[in-house]
């Protein structure tokens, strides 16, 4: 059985320049989250780490970074143990590459870069298996990392073929197509027992046919956004046996993100709201929180209040103001008559004129002032 562990998207050097005071912190938990997985191939004794791109956050990390990262290949290197990297979309092959500024490999007999665009295959005698990749040269582009491995796989003699590629699987409507688009037919039919892929930072499972694929997903809280699958925090377990390949996600960091949303018109006061925030209360936790509904202007939170109330109970916190002033009069003398607001302002006023009881008057009040916000495109709701 061929055992590797799949990272990818670790992103060191990302600046987390909203983290405000807390950047610093998560700037060094990347650096954390690349040793852990380096002690976690050694603890699992697999044979290979693949990377599969952008283990820098860009093309110019820092110095101290590049040390770091060579200390801890060579300690995996010491150890026996493989490791694979793919150039992705931050860190590119391009011209002035971090893969071509500094050599990682040096001193080294088990650290294998796709460092160049010519070399699409390496082969591993003693597992019997040849590694498929193909370094992204920019970090855009329409061209698949991915198709050209198909027609590479029939010339391979190996047992084993894997496959590393960093771009999109092609999901319409979440996927661009200048995006490094990846087929499910190229998943499919690239005769690979297991495909890993990078760029996507949730992991997840696209397998498709009888080949294994994977996202792997960043090990550590990089960005907020594309979270998916089973989101930040993990590395891959990676298993291929005789007839079938096992994989199992390890957990790498406790950090996650939340986000929520709070209609105020749930809350009678600033305490009630207080008191859910504090529900969610975790040191790993880091945050969203966006208001919505509407607020009377001398009842307007301070959101950066309620953050600097809350910054030491959360990793991180932000406040986010989607709320809309209430109209305390609504004339519909300012609501021009031959307009859709004018007409609905007109129709709502003569309903709430004609209402049954308070009960139904209040309902009615609140529908008037919801159809405003939403009709001068407040997106309230």
């Amino acid at each position: 059985m061929l055992k590797l562990l799949h990272a990818s998207d670790i992103h060191i050097g990302a600046k987390f320049s909203s983290f405000g005071e807390k950047a610093a912190l998560q700037r060094q938990a990347l650096l954390d989250a690349f040793a852990k997985i380096i002690d976690l191939a050694i603890g699992e004794q697999v044979q290979l780490l693949l990377i599969a791109g952008d283990l820098f956050d860009s093309n110019f990390p820092s110095y101290q970074s590049v040390s770091f990262v060579k200390d801890q290949l060579k300690k995996l290197d010491n150890a026996g143990i493989y490791v694979v990297i793919l150039p992705g979309t931050h860190d590119c092959l391009s011209r002035d590459s971090i893969f071509k500024r500094e050599n990682f490999t040096a001193g080294t007999q088990h650290v294998f870069i796709f460092d160049n665009p010519e070399e699409t295959q390496k082969e591993f005698p003693d597992f019997d298996l040849t590694i498929f990749g193909k370094p992204n040269l920019s970090n855009k582009s329409s061209d698949s990392p991915l198709a050209f491995i198909k027609d590479k796989a029939r010339g391979s003699k190996s047992k084993y073929k894997i496959a590393m590629a960093h771009g999109s699987v092609q999901i319409e409507g979440k996927a661009a197509s200048d995006d490094l688009p990846i087929a499910f037919q190229d998943i499919a039919d690239s005769g690979m027992e297991y495909i890993a892929l990078g760029h996507w930072h949730g992991a997840q499972d696209f397998s498709s046919g009888n080949v294994k694929a994977w996202y792997a997903g960043s090990p550590e809280i990089t960005y907020q956004e594309g979270k998916g699958g089973l989101g930040q925090g993990y590395a891959l377990k990676v298993e291929i046996g005789q007839n079938e390949t096992f994989v199992s996600p390890m957990k790498i960091t406790e950090k996650e993100i939340k986000e929520i949303n709070f209609d105020l018109q749930m809350f009678d006061n600033k305490e009630a709201l207080y008191q859910e925030i504090e529900k969610l209360v975790n040191p790993n936790l880091i945050l969203s929180v966006s208001l919505s509904g509407f607020a009377n202007a001398e009842n307007l939170l301070s959101f950066q209040k309620i953050e600097e109330d809350f910054q030491n109970k959360f990793f991180y916190i932000k406040v986010k103001n989607n709320l809309s002033l209430r109209l305390e009069d609504v004339d519909s003398r300012n609501y021009p008559e031959e307009l859709v607001l004018g007409q609905f302002v007109r129709v709502m006023q003569e309903k709430i004129n004609k209402a049954a009881n308070d009960n139904e008057k209040s309902i009615l009040e609140d529908a008037l002032q919801i159809g405003i916000a939403e009709l001068e495109g407040k997106n309230i709701i």
